[in-house]
């Protein structure tokens, strides 16, 4: 994560050890056997502009420094790998934080080199460790990506997503500039091996790798309401991994009505997305750089309804890492390294492990709910982004008076349930204490009608068609009651 000041200092305090290194230097080479030797172990923190004894000497032109040596450090380190080189402030200094997780492909090499972390120092691995590094490498499993795509040649690649891949600003210069063909461009980024493509390059590039691969398709599903399953949207979508991110965050601010928000400063109404484009984008490239492809019956879900949007995927939280630590932004062992990098590349991750802490900020700066996390071992990871609460201050400089929106207009249907609503009652009861026999009838003009205007909400929204669902009025329902209760229950009420 992004360190604090305060944090900074604790690490400072610690002085160097197997997974803190401090470098006055800011040059190749000298970050590079240092950031090897991290992959190679269990990871670890290297401060740059920090002497030997922990003393703060600062860098110039951090920002400029710190953009350049994470590029050059991206060029020289193979195989391809994901860390974060971070500016940060401390004492009125400014400092080189390279965070660096545990490398999932050893061994790592820095300009041919292979290097280890033993103790407090880093050096160049003899024949016996790299061969013990080689020989633990082969006994593990070899991950889901890196396995040869069944079926799948050139021709099934999609020209359009390897040309935006492989003209990607960020793309190796030698990558670029190779001139043994498709394949060979796409072994330097392990997407290809023994002249044959991946699972990874299978995902990122085929036309359609559902065919292949049907946990690869996604599913995305608009709600006309907070309950049921009737829907105004459905997508079933299977392509090269950027286009389908694409057609989700399309799939998304379509589905999403924009919202107004007044400037207390001039009065001026600004019709803003209900969630920020960024992160809606963050969420989504999550989904897909950190879930479980090998899981056949897993996937990626979008849910949009009027209260949340959700975004699910196949495979729970890495081990060490909770809801709490996702909050914080914690780097951690990527599942599909080689995924991830392709999605660097094109510009959709930026740093690894912050796309949490971006959705976040960005909720919090759209004045949304804060999100929440929820993983679990055989459902997968659930992020939700929730709609704006609406409150009696949603916009107190427009009127003094009540608006619309803070007491909706409701019709004599919503406002007998209202009524008839205490505590939390199932849906059979509602109906049977309004006596009313036609459940249909019920469920749009009474039960749907008070969700859409967020009167009401289930007790385990999760979980819609749930045997045991419950509904209770909200925040705003208890408010609205309140008023029906006074007038006459045949009248329209406002």
């Amino acid at each position: 994560m992004s360190k604090t000041a305060a944090q900074l200092k604790q690490l400072l305090s610690l002085g160097e050890n197997q997974t803190l290194e401090y470098l006055t230097s800011c040059e190749l080479k000298h970050c590079g056997p240092q950031v090897c030797a991290f992959l190679n172990t269990q990871g670890g923190y290297l401060l740059c502009g920090v002497d030997d004894k922990g003393q703060i000497k600062g860098v110039e032109q951090a920002v400029q420094v710190a953009e350049q040596l994470e590029s050059q450090l991206k060029s020289a380190i193979q195989p391809p790998v994901l860390f974060s080189v971070e500016v940060q402030q401390v004492e009125n200094k400014q400092l080189l934080v390279v965070e660096v997780p545990a490398g999932k492909d050893i061994p790592y090499a820095f300009n041919s080199d292979i290097y280890i972390r033993a103790g407090e120092q880093t050096q160049k691995a003899d024949v016996d460790t790299i061969r013990d590094m080689v020989m633990r490498k082969q006994v593990e499993p070899t991950r889901w990506e890196r396995l040869f795509s069944s079926e799948l040649d050139e021709q099934g690649l999609s020209a359009s997503a390897c040309k935006k891949l492989l003209s990607a600003k960020r793309i190796p210069k030698e990558v670029a500039q190779a001139e043994q063909g498709l394949l060979h461009q796409l072994q330097l980024l392990s997407l290809a091996k023994y002249g044959r493509l991946t699972n990874a390059a299978d995902v990122l590039l085929a036309s359609a790798p559902g065919k292949r691969h049907p946990q690869a398709r996604v599913r995305a599903v608009c709600y006309r309401h907070k309950a049921d399953d009737e829907y105004q949207d459905l997508q079933h979508l299977d392509g090269p991994m950027a286009d389908v991110i694409e057609q989700l965050i399309t799939f998304v601010m379509r589905n999403t009505p924009s919202r107004a928000r007044f400037s207390s400063a001039n009065n001026q109404r600004e019709d803003i997305p209900m969630y920020p484009e960024q992160a809606v984008r963050e969420a989504i490239v999550n989904a897909f750089a950190h879930r479980d492809y090998s899981n056949f019956a897993g996937g990626i879900k979008v849910e949009v309804s009027p209260a949340h949007l959700k975004i699910w995927n196949a495979g729970a939280f890495p081990q060490g890492i909770d809801e709490h630590k996702i909050q914080q932004g914690h780097i951690s062992v990527l599942r599909n390294p080689d995924i991830a990098h392709g999605l660097y590349l094109q510009g959709y991750m930026e740093k690894l492990g912050r796309g949490s802490v971006v959705i976040q900020q960005a909720c919090n700066e759209a004045g949304l709910p804060a999100p929440k996390w929820h993983s679990d071992s055989t459902s997968g990871v659930t992020l939700t982004l929730f709609a704006p609460e609406v409150t009696p201050e949603v916009t107190p400089e427009v009127t003094p008076e009540v608006t619309p929106e803070v007491t909706p207009e409701v019709t004599p249907e919503v406002a007998k349930l209202i009524r008839a609503i205490k505590g939390e009652r199932s849906r059979l009861e509602l109906q049977e204490s309004l006596a009313l026999k036609d459940a249909e009838h019920f469920r749009k003009n009474y039960l749907n009608a008070a969700m859409d205007q967020s009167l009401i909400e289930m007790t385990i929204p999760e979980k819609p068609r749930s045997k045991l669902q419950k509904y209770r009025l909200t925040a705003l329902g208890q408010q609205l009651k309140q008023q029906v209760q006074q007038q006459p229950s045949d009248k329209k009420t406002s």
